[in-house]
């Protein structure tokens, strides 16, 4: 999926999560594994035509598998412009407070550990809807900024200062 380098950013710690009651959200409630069916971008960056874009991705087969124990692992891989399933395996750990999802994974473009928080929207038998909006873009970059060299998260500020719109919904099928 070609997308302009900041659906990198936006996906750097993509991580799946659910619920059905936003008071009854406890790690054990994402026990199990959730494939990745599409993907629904609405963006606009400052003085360039906005981006309204849909795609299914359910043929390359990504999956999340989230354990009891608060830990997660997944063949999704991101990278500048695209997300496949490589075939590597990934793990990390996640977190759930009322309608949000804290997702910890090692960024390897970044060099380091971040934190990607995301909405929690939809979590039923069957369906999973995960979001980051503009205000969990802004941040988890913020966060990423701490510890780069300064090129980086200079990039980084100038990036998230031209942002207008950014909103990124995932919508998984329980496995």
């Amino acid at each position: 999926m070609k997308k302009q380098i900041f659906v990198l950013f936006a996906v750097l710690g993509l991580g799946l999560s659910s619920c059905s009651k936003k008071d009854d959200v406890t790690p054990s409630t994402l026990e199990g594994t959730y494939n990745l069916e599409t993907i629904s971008l609405k963006s606009k960056v400052v003085d360039q035509v906005a981006e309204d874009e849909n795609e299914n991705v359910s043929a390359q087969k990504m999956y999340y598998t989230f354990s009891a124990d608060g830990t997660y692992k997944t063949n999704a891989t991101w990278t500048i412009g695209e997300i496949n399933s490589s075939g590597v395996v990934s793990t990390g750990k996640y977190t759930i407070n009322g309608d949000k999802l804290n997702i910890t994974y090692k960024d390897n473009d970044l060099g380091k550990e971040l934190t990607q928080t995301m909405q929690i929207k939809t979590n039923s038998d069957s369906q999973l809807v995960l979001f980051i909006g503009l205000d969990e873009l802004k941040a988890s970059l913020k966060a990423a900024a701490g510890g780069l060299d300064a090129f980086t998260a200079a990039f980084l500020e100038i990036f998230l200062s031209q942002m207008v719109q950014f909103e990124y919904t995932l919508t998984f099928k329980k496995a």
